[in-house]
């Protein structure tokens, strides 16, 4: 009866319990996995970022008119990027309030030939595909349904990250192209470590170092139990390279270069991050942080690990995934556990050896629990199980059994005995 109950609440789910402590376990192992992430990818795309702090030096207002926007993307391309995608919205045609797009379509069809631009493409647009779209290739950034995980293609359009990597493959022989229309979808692992070239770039003083990764490692782990306690584990900086949209207009020659270097023949990204207008995503690593580092962190997933990226468990019926029969599995294992630790104590008196075969038995299911979550997420590649909350069940039932409370239960009622004898 008990175990029927506890398959029905896990696989069920009511009132999302287990999706929380699921979300947990992802987000932690993407916290350690972060301080060890390769950076195949991250010299390989950059990140222009429009934020207020350029609004505020150029005395701009936001949106950003046609005409500035054509600026900052001439400004780009003029670098010969591999490709160009462009993370805006563009569903409104402003030319009744002297907002012509003309100059910004002027620049898309001028460079869109030598490089390819990547626009999103949306439902209801003031633009058709001859105004705007014409020199461009369509890209979708909005959908629903997929959760945390990053699509191959939404209503068979391919999603950025999966239509640049396809674009990095034509020219990449080592690299296999993946099927957008059959792939899984990408569950996104967040670097930390920062480039060589950011500080150069930008005032990195508050952004997290890695000094030693055993040690961040312990640090992640006791802010995660100690969280009341402990500071909350952030990583302030993001992971990509990021170009603040001033440094596009360098004049000197050695500037001119050394902007060449970040972006000739790599793949930029220009999004947006404004106060009142806050395209923002989560990061297990960053918290909240602007959307186009979602797409740039996909690409750079993709860069690194191919065809064999991160993805969630395969479904086996309905939203039943690999994952939740494995938990249920595990779970029946443990409360079978439970019943043999609670039949030993009644036939036994309990004893100091009683208590190690307790403790060495639930030592063995962490390790077996440990090895699953090896096998899920570092040889399959998918979404670990809900490793968190296996190992509060093991632990909460090894301290209920072996009584570590009793010696403090003892120590209470020898003062209590002794405070009576005192005051009768």
């Amino acid at each position: 009866m008990r175990a029927a109950a506890l398959v029905f609440l896990i696989l069920l789910d009511p009132f999302r319990i287990t999706t929380a402590t699921d979300n947990a376990s992802a987000d932690i192992l993407n916290r350690v996995n972060a301080l060890y992430y390769s950076a195949t990818g991250q010299n390989e795309l950059a990140v222009v970022l429009i934020n207020d702090d350029y609004l505020t030096n150029n005395n701009l207002t936001w949106p950003l008119s046609y005409s500035q926007q054509s600026v900052l993307i001439r400004q780009i391309l003029r670098y010969q990027p591999k490709g160009l995608f462009v993370d805006l919205l563009y569903t409104h045609d402003r030319s009744a309030t002297g907002d012509s797009p003309q100059p910004l379509i002027n620049v898309l069809e001028r460079y869109g030939g030598r490089t390819p631009i990547y626009l999103p493409k949306v439902k209801n647009s003031a633009f058709s595909q001859d105004d705007l779209f014409a020199e461009t290739r369509p890209v979708m950034v909005q959908w629903d349904g997929h959760e945390q995980y990053y699509p191959p293609q939404v209503d068979g359009v391919s999603t950025p990250a999966f239509e640049l990597y396809a674009q990095y493959c034509q020219d990449t022989a080592s690299c296999s192209a993946i099927p957008t229309s059959t792939a899984p979808p990408l569950a996104i692992q967040w670097g930390m470590d920062l480039s060589d070239a950011q500080d150069s770039l930008t005032d990195n003083n508050n952004c997290m170092r890695t000094n030693n990764a055993l040690v961040m490692t312990s640090k992640i782990l006791l802010s995660e139990v100690f969280w009341k306690l402990v500071p909350e584990w952030r990583q302030r900086c993001a992971y990509s390279i990021t170009l603040p949209p001033d440094y596009l207009s360098a004049t000197s020659s050695e500037e001119k270069a050394y902007l060449s270097s970040l972006l000739k023949d790599k793949f930029v990204m220009l999004g947006a991050l404004i106060q009142g207008a806050r395209d923002e995503v989560y990061s297990p690593v960053h918290g909240k942080i602007a959307g186009v580092y979602f797409h740039a962190m996909a690409l750079d997933n993709l860069l690194t690990y191919g065809d064999a990226y991160f993805r969630p468990a395969p479904g086996i019926w309905n939203n039943i995934d690999l994952a939740d029969v494995t938990d249920c599995v595990l779970f029946l294992i443990v409360l079978m556990w439970r019943e043999k630790v609670s039949q030993h104590q009644t036939s036994r008196p309990e004893d100091k050896v009683s208590r190690r075969r307790i403790v060495f038995s639930a030592l063995g299911l962490i390790l077996i629990l440990l090895a699953v979550v090896f096998v899920f997420s570092y040889w399959l590649n998918f979404q670990p199980i809900n490793w968190v909350a296996h190992l509060i069940l093991i632990l909460s039932i090894l301290t209920v059994k072996i009584r570590l409370f009793t010696p403090l239960k003892k120590a209470i009622s020898h003062l209590k005995g002794y405070t009576k004898e005192k005051f009768v």
